[in-house]
């Protein structure tokens, strides 16, 4: 199995905050990311914690990686159906709503901020252990994060 080390939950949560501000911009027409099946929760639903993200962002690195190390799937199909796992669940369980998230999110959107956090996970957990292609998807995703977030901030 491979060891991750906890992730500074200001900087993931900061650049989530970007992935759901931008919606379905640039970064989900390269992920590809499919919107999550929704399922029907009976009354209302308290919002998924921030803990519960990052336990379930945790998971979805951890297969990620498994995935790409041991079973040569490509690193972006594994965070993508990773986060597509997060965004069932958050949708179904928590009614779309995220705590510290005031509005209620679009299932596309919780699977586009949940790359990036899976993303992140992968970076630090097993970063050196994916091949050459694995790594320019996360450098590259990475890399648009930041500079989105770069542009949000220059234009406050």
């Amino acid at each position: 199995m491979i060891a991750f080390f906890p992730v500074r939950k200001l900087h993931l949560a900061s650049l989530t905050a970007a992935l759901l501000v931008l919606g379905g911009g640039p970064l989900a027409a390269q992920s590809q990311v499919a919107p999550a099946p929704t399922a029907k929760t009976t009354g209302p639903a308290k919002p998924a914690s921030r803990e519960l993200i990052n336990t379930l962002t945790l998971v979805g690195a951890v297969n990620a990686c498994e995935l790409a190390i041991n079973a040569k799937v490509p690193v972006q199909t594994a965070v993508i159906s990773g986060a597509n796992s997060v965004a069932f669940a958050v949708t179904s369980l928590h009614n779309n709503q995220i705590e510290g998230i005031s509005a209620t999110l679009k299932p596309e959107q919780i699977a586009n901020g949940t790359v990036i956090e899976i993303i992140g996970r992968v970076k630090q957990g097993c970063y050196a252990k994916l091949n050459d292609t694995d790594k320019k998807y996360i450098d590259s995703v990475i890399t648009e994060v930041q500079a989105q977030l770069k542009k949000q901030g220059d234009a406050k």
